[in-house]
């Protein structure tokens, strides 16, 4: 898949409340929670030059009291060209929002498992969530993984997003793909690490694609295998509904969190910012 055809999947897994489509660029609001849920996606054609297009967009925006935003996905070379779009933003003073990201991506199978220990675990029953096939792990003994339909207020709790309390519209979210299931982790009675799973059909090839989200390891028990002992189940999940591959985000500065994946067999498809309008 192009990186289009990337993005556009993975809008599918993470759908705004309010949304308006402008030629085939996509407007997405949801009350200011997440970039990718209150930005512009500009694949495609707008139907429009693109001076009206941004025009639209800013106006768009402000009714609903936030500031434009539009997300610019692009190849993982710096030294690359600028796309126009993000030159035409420059030039009108749209500032880089902080936090670009990487778009990394698998092939379920080839997802190192980790090293070899007991894992047990508690899923519902297959008829309401069919349970996924866990991996080995490297885990305490006493450690149990739970892979539920909804995100539990333990879940809620230990999940941050850069460091904040969710608000209420988190919730509607993390359930907003057309399937979506909620792992943890949880030690001694105490949630220890979390993370989403989702899967929506891709197009093209029309088929089911995973991708990984709100992934978070308890500080005080980071360093102990958790995070791939965790990927490792989102990822049987998918598996479970049929998906075949796998993509997630992750922050060009989360150093710690990029080389977890890449041992886990992800690699870097494309990069993204955002540009942010100037106050009017």
């Amino acid at each position: 898949m192009d990186i289009d055809d990337l993005e556009r999947a993975a809008a599918r897994h993470w759908q705004a409340p309010q949304t308006e489509p402008l030629g085939e660029w996509l407007l997405r609001a949801a009350a200011g929670f997440t970039g990718r849920a209150n930005s512009a996606l500009p694949v495609g054609d707008p139907g429009v030059p693109l001076p009206a297009a941004v025009t639209y967009i800013e106006d768009w925006y402000r009714r609903r009291a936030l500031p434009p935003m539009i997300v610019v996905p692009g190849p993982l070379h710096n030294g690359a060209a600028p796309a126009p779009l993000d030159h035409f933003l420059a030039e009108r003073s749209w500032v880089l929002r902080s936090g670009p990201a990487f778009v990394m991506t698998a092939e379920i199978a080839d997802i190192s498992p980790a090293p070899p220990d007991t894992l047990r675990s508690e899923t519902l029953p297959p008829a309401t969530l069919p349970p996924a096939t866990l991996p080995p792990a490297t885990l305490p003994p006493d450690a149990i993984v739970h892979l539920a339909p909804q995100p539990d207020a333990a879940w809620l709790a230990l999940y941050r997003y850069r460091g904040q309390d969710l608000p209420p519209i988190a919730r509607t979210l993390l359930m907003s793909a057309p399937w979506q299931a909620f792992a943890s982790i949880r030690q001694a009675g105490r949630t220890v690490a979390v993370g989403r799973i989702s899967v929506a059909p891709q197009s093209p090839p029309d088929e089911p694609l995973g991708m990984i989200t709100a992934v978070e390891v308890d500080a005080t028990c980071r360093r102990q295998g958790l995070g791939a002992a965790i990927t490792g189940v989102l990822a049987a999940a998918a598996a479970d509904r049929g998906a075949r591959r796998v993509l997630l985000q992750v922050e060009t500065g989360n150093t710690p969190a990029r080389a977890l994946y890449a041992r886990l067999g992800f690699r870097d498809s494309h990069r993204y910012h955002y540009r942010v309008a100037p106050a009017p």
